[in-house]
């Protein structure tokens, strides 16, 4: 065989078995999409990866954060933290503690709704995402955990 022809097939092989790397390997994203708007947005986690939502509640005006993992097929609400009287009433907690500990499966996907204030948003590895970048107020966010290629992974950050 001709020897300009090697390193073609050599660069070929190695295309073909990234491009499997890619479509084959597997990354767990926790995603945002706006139901509402054309809006999404993926972050890279490894389970059991710890996030939270943060929000100031709409009938006490304090603020409450909701503390959660994603599993690789589902998301479980950890606990519910406030200082609030009121709010620890209202979710029916009977102790009057920070952290009101739980273990709560949800599923893969939930919905929550941005709300009418400002100060509503998640936290994810040390960053916060704000719901009002995310679309206007009374859209629906649904975070959803998922398995994506690696390839699908990478193309969706450079979007």
């Amino acid at each position: 065989m001709n020897r300009k022809v090697w390193p073609l097939l050599i660069l070929m092989g190695f295309v073909i078995i990234l491009g499997g790397v890619f479509h084959f390997k597997k990354v767990t994203v926790l995603q945002l999409r706006n139901m509402d708007r054309p809006r999404a947005f993926r972050i890279g986690i490894s389970p059991p990866e710890p996030f939270s939502i943060f929000y100031i509640h709409s009938i006490y005006q304090e603020p409450v954060i909701e503390e959660f993992e994603a599993e690789q097929k589902a998301i479980v609400l950890k606990g519910v933290r406030t200082k609030s009287p009121g709010v620890m009433e209202y979710y029916g907690f009977e102790s009057t503690k920070e952290f009101h500990p739980m273990d709560k499966r949800l599923g893969a996907v939930f919905i929550i709704r941005r709300g009418m204030g400002e100060g509503q948003g998640l936290m994810i590895k040390g960053k916060k995402i704000y719901l009002s970048e995310m679309g206007d107020r009374g859209d629906r966010i649904q975070l959803r955990v998922e398995s994506i290629s690696l390839g699908k992974y990478l193309l969706g950050i450079l979007e």
